[in-house]
């Protein structure tokens, strides 16, 4: 694995501890270093599989049941 594969990870990582948290995409993006919100998406759909939105409404999911 390559340093920005890595970095990348490790971004993604911290961006969904903020996204649990319930911050915006936008401000993950901001927070975690993307120049953008939808190359931020697209790093999250890229290691995660599925958008940041979708990962929110599995963490309302979750907290409801």
């Amino acid at each position: 694995m390559s340093f920005h594969q890595w970095r990348t990870q490790l971004r993604v990582q911290h961006a969904l501890v903020f996204l649990w948290l319930g911050r915006s995409v936008a401000q993950t993006a901001t927070l975690c270093g993307w120049s953008n919100p939808s190359s931020f998406v697209d790093a999250i759909c890229a290691i995660v599989g599925q958008t940041p939105g979708r990962y929110q409404a599995a963490r309302h999911h979750a907290a409801a049941g």
